[in-house]
């Protein structure tokens, strides 16, 4: 199981999974953590790919947090949950064990001021 991470800033302008998938074949990930997808929440099986998205149900275009799964792997995803626009998780049934990866949300700024 080869398993990445890529903060891909923006995946909902046209042509953009495309250019993802096509980026990710390349490297032969099975898996690879999104962040910053900045898609709504929704789980798209294509031909050859699957995206589980974690995000906002708003026309702001912020955070969201996706799990790429090739097409030969997706027969492994036993679940798939979104907690939130900032975190998610993916559940795999791999040989003799399920394996669960957690996508969650880190900023990359300092911000002044309280929190």
């Amino acid at each position: 199981m080869k398993i990445g991470k890529w903060n891909v800033r923006c995946l909902f302008w046209p042509g953009a999974l495309k250019v993802l998938h096509n980026e990710l074949s390349k490297l032969d990930f099975d898996v690879a953590a999104l962040y910053e997808t900045q898609l709504e929440s929704c789980i798209k099986k294509f031909d050859n790919f699957a995206l589980f998205n974690s995000g906002l149900e708003s026309k702001k275009h912020e955070f969201g947090h996706s799990f790429y799964v090739s097409g030969e792997f997706s027969k492994y995803v036993k679940d798939f949950k979104m907690m939130n626009e900032k975190i998610c998780c993916l559940r795999l049934k791999v040989k003799w064990f399920l394996c669960t990866l957690i996508n969650v949300h880190a900023p990359t700024k300092e911000k002044n001021g309280r929190h």
